[in-house]
């Protein structure tokens, strides 16, 4: 089967190669008009059910990983993205609302 791509708001894009397995893979500059930032983000299910995304900034980055092939750690991903969701959504509140006049 040819691969089917689906694109949603925010760049995000599933990749149907095989109907039973859904693969993810998205990748985006976080200030993309910029031509001094290499800063992005990565974020992927592999073949193999490994969740990973990676933060970049400058010299620096974070990864979060997880094994979807073990329920344990299912909810450990959706626990940690709902997380970081919610910090950086918090913070870009408060950035707005006492930094933006």
């Amino acid at each position: 089967m040819d691969s089917i791509f689906v694109r949603f708001n925010f760049n995000i894009i599933l990749d149907y190669k095989k109907m039973e397995k859904q693969l993810y893979n998205t990748k985006n500059f976080l200030l993309p008009n910029s031509h001094r930032s290499m800063s992005c983000y990565h974020a992927k299910v592999m073949e193999d059910n490994i969740m990973k995304i990676t933060i970049h900034d400058c010299k620096r980055s974070i990864q979060l990983k997880n094994d979807l092939n073990n329920p344990d750690e299912i909810d450990e991903a959706i626990e940690k993205l709902e997380n970081l969701a919610c910090g950086i959504n918090n913070l870009l509140n408060y950035i707005r609302g006492n930094y933006r006049k």
